[in-house]
């Protein structure tokens, strides 16, 4: 039975998780490569990337490793940084607690990456998580969490493989296509670019925080061209954060 009183708030898992990231359901390579380019995609990538692989370290010196070692703490080695914790489900209850804890009162300056073997419906049905960590696990947002699709396609992306994110789009694409031959649909090429363009733009938009000048960097076009598909889409820009 999880108590009510013992929950971590929504208000104060997404206070500290604005920064955080839930990687799962693949292979540890896969998430290792995942975790890395998003640092060195963030503003934390002048700072340390910290791999904390939790299976690898010893049950009685999981705590030393995480906060207690004065010279091998691997929040105090983040600083400033990004710290992939994974496994997280390797801690022990009274870790699992000590850890959101800290990400609820993230002071270090740690953008962290959470990760597991496991999808997230399976961790938090049948995983043995502490009551603060199950509450904080399932306040996060779903832009927050990322499982297999979008993990490989960020892996496809890094390595410049557009063959690869073509292939997941394929039976999509292929779906709409068929039905919109079959029913006669004039104009396919415009129909298929919007469909992918529009929502390509309103999610950089949103990521930016509605700032035009950074959405467009991340897109790889000019303001005037953004501001143009923008108005030809119709998209309602997000206010900044």
């Amino acid at each position: 039975m999880r108590h009510e009183a013992n929950f971590v708030t929504r208000g104060e898992a997404q206070s500290s998780a604005l920064r955080t990231l839930l990687l799962y359901g693949t292979s540890g390579i896969e998430r290792r490569e995942v975790a890395r380019h998003l640092h060195d995609h963030s503003p934390y990538a002048a700072g340390n990337f910290v791999e904390a692989h939790l299976r690898a370290v010893p049950r009685g010196l999981r705590a030393d490793r995480l906060f207690d070692s004065p010279e091998k703490n691997w929040i105090k080695q983040a600083q400033g940084g990004t710290l992939l914790i994974d496994e997280v489900d390797c801690l022990c209850p009274a870790l699992q607690k000590r850890f959101v804890d800290f990400l609820t009162h993230n002071d270090a300056r740690v953008r962290v990456i959470v990760a597991t073997r496991y999808e997230r419906s399976v961790l938090l049905q049948h995983g043995d998580l502490e009551e603060s960590l199950y509450h904080w696990l399932t306040s996060l947002e779903a832009s927050q969490c990322l499982g297999p699709e979008r993990i490989r396609a960020i892996r496809l992306l890094s390595k410049g493989e557009s063959l690869g994110l073509s292939a997941l789009l394929e039976p999509v694409m292929r779906r709409y296509i068929t039905a919109g031959l079959e029913a006669g649909e004039q104009n396919l090429h415009a129909h298929i670019v919007g469909a992918v363009e529009r929502p390509l733009i309103s999610m950089v938009l949103s990521h930016a925080g509605g700032n035009q000048l950074r959405a467009a960097e991340l897109l790889g076009i000019n303001r005037n061209t953004l501001r143009k598909r923008i108005r030809d889409f119709a998209i309602v820009i997000p206010k900044g954060e």
